[in-house]
């Protein structure tokens, strides 16, 4: 089980919340300019990729009821 060490920050249990704050965000291993470029172009294709295919589907099946109900 982990254990967690308590500093003493200037401002209470907030300031001590602040401090802890910090000192994780120094551990974040943050992306690269390119790398975070890359992955957001990924993300917007896969998102029109994906909204391509609902909206496809969805008309197919509007066509379907159509044929089925005849309006």
């Amino acid at each position: 089980m982990a254990t967690q060490t308590q500093t003493k920050a200037p401002g209470g249990a907030a300031g001590n919340y602040v401090a802890e704050v910090r000192k994780e965000m120094r551990k974040v291993n943050w992306p690269k300019r390119k790398e975070l470029i890359d992955n957001t172009v990924l993300t917007l294709l896969a998102s029109l990729v994906l909204s391509l295919f609902i909206f496809g589907a969805d008309k197919v099946i509007s066509l379907v009821l159509q044929l089925v109900y005849g309006s």
